[in-house]
């Protein structure tokens, strides 16, 4: 999801309710694993931290924020995601 965030805000093509609409479908897809006991609480409370800044870039699109500004929280979040997925690997998948 975040190479496609990115690959969209690279070109100028995403906008802030494709940004919004992916943050949902992100928190229900973790909601779903997390009822379905695939992830463990804990990936579910530490995946909700990329699910929220995605819903930020979605705010900074609104806000008129510059590309550079937007590309540099993604990368900050793709930083986090890495990190993540070091203490839960089964979240790599949803992130990419």
């Amino acid at each position: 999801m975040l190479s496609e965030i990115g690959n969209r805000l690279d070109g100028g093509e995403l906008s802030s309710e494709e940004a919004k609409e992916a943050s949902e479908e992100m928190s229900l897809s973790l909601a779903a694993l997390r009822s379905a006991g695939e992830i463990s609480n804990d990936a579910y409370l530490d995946a909700g931290v990329i699910q929220g800044g995605i819903s930020v870039l979605s705010n900074m699109i609104d806000q008129g924020c510059n590309k550079e500004e937007l590309l540099a929280h993604l990368n900050q979040l793709r930083q986090r995601a890495d990190r993540i997925c070091l203490a839960h690997p089964g979240l790599a998948e949803y992130f990419d």
